[in-house]
């Protein structure tokens, strides 16, 4: 039997804040704008939680950390 699809929503509360990564406001309503959507079974809600360097430089350049840790999210 194969398992169901799931899809990952990552969010964490200072995305709704202003900051360069989030332009203006515009996840102030979120996520309850996506009530139904996060309702289904298969749609999971994430908070993103601290790591490494290392692992943020698998995917990012090091200018966009050194910019991320410049903003007072």
């Amino acid at each position: 039997m194969m398992a169901t699809p799931r899809t990952g929503i990552f969010y964490h509360p200072s995305f709704s804040r202003r900051s360069y990564l989030t332009v203006g406001r515009r996840l102030a309503e979120f996520p309850g704008v996506l009530a139904d959507v996060l309702a289904l079974p298969q749609v999971l809600l994430c908070e993103p939680q601290p790591v490494s360097d290392d692992l943020i430089l698998k995917v990012h350049t090091p200018g966009l950390i050194a910019e991320v840790a410049k903003d007072p999210l």
